[in-house]
């Protein structure tokens, strides 16, 4: 869509360029397969809107972002945890982002399970850390 008409509510928004995905999707434990429409939009302009990949690259970077958002919220529970301060709540912030690091360094696939074995194992988090050159 190259000239987009957008409601004048709209108009200071600045709003630029809407991206729409189309996606097949696969579900293997139940093997169902179905297709997804998703939108997006933004303030910058498409570098070239006959290409795909721009739209789609930023995308994933979005997806990025919301899988982080996952493990925060369900594997690392950072949201059930009380804080006194908000400098605790921005330690334990940045304390939460160096732990995905080494994880996503450590090409772990499933984080739960890694900080499980960990935990019942301090040799093997311990040999990690000597592998990504962190001891």
């Amino acid at each position: 869509m190259r000239d987009l008409k957008l409601h004048k509510r709209w108009a200071g928004s600045g709003l630029r360029t809407l991206a729409v995905m189309e996606r097949e999707t696969f579900e293997p434990e139940t093997i169902k397969t179905g297709s997804e429409t998703s939108y997006y939009i933004t303030c910058q302009e498409a570098a070239n809107s006959d290409s795909p990949k721009e739209p789609a690259s930023a995308v994933r970077k979005h997806w990025g972002v919301e899988s982080d958002n996952r493990i925060r919220d369900v594997t690392l529970k950072e949201d059930k945890v009380i804080m006194k301060s908000g400098n605790q709540a921005q330690i334990m912030s940045t304390l939460h982002s160096l732990a995905m690091r080494f994880l996503r360094k450590s090409e772990i696939k499933n984080f739960q399970e890694a900080i499980e074995r960990w935990t019942d194992c301090t040799d093997k988090f311990e040999s990690m850390l000597r592998r990504l050159k962190f001891l």
